[in-house]
Parts: C-alpha cells; structure tokens; sequence
C-alpha cells in the first residue's frame, strides 16, 4: 500500500496484561461477509427511539454476550471496519468519555428508557476515535465515535453493553440483542456467507503466542454459493466490465470474482489497485513491509486474509486469497466511506475516499474529512481510476 500504507496494530500483538481482559475483548476474527447493502439505515422504532450502534450493513456479531473462556462476555462485539461510525443507541447525556481498563477507551451514555435509568457502553475506540465530552446531550443514531482494537481487543470492533440501572450506579448489564430487538432495533442476521474454518495465531494477554479457531466467511472457487456473493464469476458488482485479456492470465479469474463483493469496487478499479501497489508481482515486499500483490500490512491481513484456496492459512502471495481478500477490505473502506458522506464527516469522491482510506488509513481519511493530502495519497486516488481505464471494457461487452 505503499510507503503511507494502511498501518493497522497487528492482531498478534493487541492483546495486553491486565485484569480485566474479559471487560470489553474481542477475541475472535470478525466473520467476513460477501458483500454490504448500502447505508446507514435504521431501524423502525417504537417509543423511545433506540438504534443498533453501527450502521446496518457494515458489521458482523464478532462474540456475543455470554460465558466466554471461562468468564461472563458483559456485552456484544460488532466486527467492522476501522473507523465505522459508532451511533448512539439512545439520545442520553454522555456519562463517561476516555480511557477505561480493558476496553482502551470507553464511551457510556446514560438515558432514561422505560421509566428507569439505562445506559449504553461502547468500548475500544482510539483516542481519536472518541467524539463526544462528558455532559454532552447526544441523539440516538449521532455519531460518538470510531470503531478501533485499543486495549484487549484482538480485532476492529465495537463492545457495547446495555446495562439497567446505570453502568456507573452499579446496575447489571443483560443481553444487548434482544433488548434492541424489543425496541424496533434488531440487530443485522443478513451477513449469512458460506464459512470455512480458518487457524489465526493471536497473542494472548502475557504476549505469548496461541492457536485460535477463528470463521471466516470464505466464498470457495469452486462453489461461491453463500449469502451475497453471486454464483456466476464474470462481470463486476455493477461497474464496467474487465476487458479480457487486459491483466495476467493467473489473475484475470480472480479480480472478475472479487468485482462481485460491491457495486463500488469494479473489476478495473482492482486491476488498477494490483497494477499500482505491486505490479501483479505475488513476491512484492515494501520497504515498511507490506507484501503480495495487494500489498497488505501484517495486521490488515490478520483481520482481512481470506483462504480461498482451502490451504488452512491465507497466504498474502496467493493471488485467490490477496484478490478475495483486497476486495473485501476495498468493500469495507467503501461502506465506511459511504457512512461518512452520509453523515456529512467526509466530503469529496466516494472512489477517492475508500482508495484514500487503502492508501493513508481509515482514520486518517476522517480526521482529514476527506482524502489524506499527503502527496503519496492525492497520485494514489488519482492514479488507480486512470490505470482502471485502460483496464475498462468497451461498453457493451466484454469476455
């Protein structure tokens, strides 16, 4: 991703020592989905307004509420893309905004629901990923923040907890899920994708290393079958075609199945990726250490590695698994890119935005409102739409 790569912490190495690791953890790798709907979109409601705190279609139930390793999991982790807007459930006044054991930092907002005190508790964000104060009135569906994996987490996400009584009062939290179902804000169940089990190594909480079982939802060569992702390879999500013959035979396959992930990541807009971050060159390693063809950092490739080829790992110089994979991070950026012009915190091109986000980092595209303006960033978003023209069938046809 060049040498302003997307520069994730490495899952491997965001688990840290403390006591309370089952605060706000979440210790699995977020499910993948084929593709996402477009966004944001809320729910319907009855009385007090209540809302899922994460745009719907931009995330995956990552762990639930429950016993978890031998201790009680308080809330739900929604897996999503780095800086996904986390909403406010409820309007509310902010109770707490900062860092917190175990969840990084953590955002509670108090409300009165049903006649009785209630608060919501959104954990992990990066420091600059909290956007509210202490005393702030809030509405539900405002953004507060920006999904991160501070303190012991193992993966983008959000923990939110509904507690009765007050998170700060010494109230109980319970099972966020049907409580949002029962106040019109159900959460997503339409990411259903065929699942493959893949072996991830995380680090646990003394920076030792350890084997998980973590599910992927992995579309295979040879079926393709699940939730959203189209039977049929050829063509694009809904964008020009790839001109046959126009990349190399080995990869021609693959990007015109990943150009089925979303309508906003078309087979030349990926070829034009591949041309301008390796050269389709699968051995490509950066000088910040960014490698395949796709070029990934370690730890975007931990959240976002996908094995298609049924190897039990995903191999970053695989061009299946890169390809899959470059369109599945591409098709997040875009949702988040989406979220944020929709709600007015980034302005600018859609394409740009999310080539911004691959190129600088998601959070950087935000606290810019826009595409980075490094002079790495602004060639980059330029240059991939031009490369993907000439990558473009004429209109009408293709393979």
């Amino acid at each position: 991703m060049g040498a302003l790569a997307v520069v994730l912490v490495p899952v491997a190495a965001l688990a840290i020592a403390g006591a309370a690791l089952l605060l706000g953890s979440g210790d699995r790798t977020p499910i993948q989905q084929g593709c996402l709907p477009d966004v944001p979109r809320t729910q319907p409601h009855t009385g007090a307004q209540v809302v899922v705190p994460l745009p719907a279609g931009t995330y995956t139930v990552s762990s639930p509420f429950g016993p978890r390793d031998g201790g009680m999991h308080q809330g739900v982790d929604l897996a999503a893309a780095p800086g996904t807007a986390i909403l406010a459930a409820t309007d509310g006044t902010v109770a707490a905004a900062g860092p917190a054991e175990g969840f990084g930092n953590w955002i509670i907002i108090d409300t009165q629901i049903d006649g009785s005190l209630l608060s919501t508790v959104y954990g992990h964000m990066f420091d600059d990923g909290v956007n509210v104060t202490v005393g702030q009135q809030v509405q539900a569906g405002q953004r507060i923040g920006a999904v991160g994996s501070n303190g012991e987490a193992t993966g983008p996400h959000v923990h939110f907890e509904v507690v009765p009584g007050g998170r700060l009062q010494g109230g109980r939290q319970i099972d966020p899920v049907p409580w949002l179902a029962q106040h019109g804000a159900a959460i997503d169940r339409s990411d259903a994708v065929v699942q493959q089990v893949a072996t991830t190594t995380t680090a646990d909480a003394t920076g030792g290393a350890r084997t998980s079982r973590a599910r992927f939802g992995v579309a295979q060569e040879a079926g393709f079958s699940g939730g959203c992702m189209p039977v049929a390879a050829s063509g694009s999500g809904g964008g020009p075609d790839l001109r046959t013959g126009s990349v190399p035979a080995a990869f021609e396959p693959w990007i015109r199945r990943a150009a089925t992930t979303c309508v906003e990541v078309t087979g030349p807009l990926l070829a034009g990726q591949e041309e301008q971050e390796s050269g389709f060159n699968t051995e490509a390693v950066s000088p910040d250490g960014a490698r395949g063809p796709a070029q990934f950092m370690p730890g975007t490739w931990a959240n976002y590695g996908i094995d298609v080829e049924g190897k039990g790992y995903a191999d970053v110089t695989s061009i299946p698994d890169a390809v899959m994979s470059q369109a599945k991070y591409d098709c997040d950026l875009a949702q988040s890119a989406k979220t944020g012009l929709a709600q007015g915190t980034l302005h600018g091109d859609l394409t740009e935005l999310w080539l911004s986000m691959y190129n600088c980092g998601p959070a950087g595209t935000f606290a810019a409102g826009g595409v980075c303006q490094n002079s790495q960033t602004v060639n980059y978003v330029k240059a991939i739409p031009a490369l993907a023209a000439k990558y473009a069938a004429a209109l009408g046809g293709s393979s």
